[in-house]
């Protein structure tokens, strides 16, 4: 290339060494500052549509509620319009659904919502949707998205568990282009068996002030809606507790004392033995 005089070699002639010595300065330089550049948000994978709830066990008569979470703070949900997905269980029965059944629109995509729910018990699934009504923009970040009113039945065994787990999510922005959402692990649920002590046992009911009473002891106190039936070696009733009532004093129903031995207990609550034991009386 001339110019005056002169010749002016391209980058492909003697400049080349310079050129090139230039360009890896640079990138010395710029590989400290990208290695330290915050990551963009893709980088932490898509978000998740994922269930919660309070506890992972529960008594037997428990009501619960399970819920719908939907991205999390490091990895957020962008532009989302609408969402449907499949919640499946892994068996109905001690589950009970609490009427009506619908899925409850959480405060995430609120206001100007559209909800859907179909429940197919034979199946074991709820279809669930949520979306925006038209000419909303789309939602970014995350937040409770919606939940559902369950409860344990009565007659629940301990040990019953049930499982959660929620399949094929379609979701979209405000125009139509589909969004990436991928579900969560699954959730399960457990019936336990409440710890009940019966202290002191066995008891004195002598009028001696010591050990005159033995009490039914259980954190959170005795439920109002369990019966407590004390019998004799014979099967019969000789007192029941009940509202809450948690101690006996070795009386029978009718007020007088019962005869020193070994007696049985019973706790139900409705048609559930919650726990049998033995109780002694020493006088």
């Amino acid at each position: 290339m001339m110019q005056g005089n002169k010749t002016v070699q391209p980058w492909g002639g003697r400049w080349q060494p310079a050129a090139l010595l230039l360009v890896l300065v640079v990138e010395a330089l710029l590989s400290p500052i990208r290695a330290q550049a915050p990551a963009p948000a893709d980088a932490f994978g898509a978000p998740k549509l994922t269930l919660q709830k309070p506890d992972l066990e529960y008594l037997a008569g428990t009501p619960f509620e399970l819920q719908v979470i939907v991205g999390a703070a490091d990895s957020p949900v962008r532009s989302l319009f609408g969402i449907s997905f499949e919640l499946h269980y892994s068996s109905g029965q001690y589950l009970e659904f609490v009427p009506p059944v619908e899925g409850r629109p959480g405060p995430f995509l609120q206001p100007d919502i559209y909800t859907f729910t179909r429940h197919e018990p034979e199946n074991k699934v709820l279809y669930l949707a949520v979306s925006r009504k038209r000419g909303a923009a789309g939602q970014n970040g995350f937040g409770l998205l919606l939940s559902l009113a369950l409860r344990l039945a009565d007659d629940a065994p301990e040990g019953w568990e049930v499982c959660f787990e929620i399949k094929n999510i379609t979701a979209n922005d405000s125009v139509g282009n589909p969004i990436d959402v991928q579900p969560g692990p699954p959730l399960c649920v457990k019936v336990i068996e409440p710890a009940v002590e019966v202290v002191p046992n066995p008891f004195t009911p002598n009028g001696d002030g010591f050990n005159d009473n033995t009490k039914f002891k259980r954190d959170g106190g005795i439920p109002r809606d369990w019966v407590i039936y004390i019998m004799d070696r014979a099967g019969r009733t000789v007192r029941k507790l009940q509202n809450g009532q948690d101690t006996w004093d070795g009386r029978h129903q009718n007020g007088y004392p019962m005869e020193p031995g070994i007696y049985l207990y019973t706790i139900r609550s409705g048609k559930r033995i919650i726990r049998r034991g033995l109780i002694g009386i020493v006088r």
